[in-house]
């Protein structure tokens, strides 16, 4: 129960944000949409 109270405050709060580089993001991406493509 304790990990939901928290995500729920991180997402009442906006706390616990991660910022990631933009090249890292854009390749992380890339594997996620072919994911995604191949259950349309």
């Amino acid at each position: 129960m304790n990990a939901l109270d928290n995500l729920a405050g991180a997402l009442r709060e906006g706390s616990g944000e991660i910022e990631v580089d933009e090249t890292l993001r854009l390749q992380a991406l890339k594997p996620l949409e072919r994911m995604l493509n191949f259950n349309a």
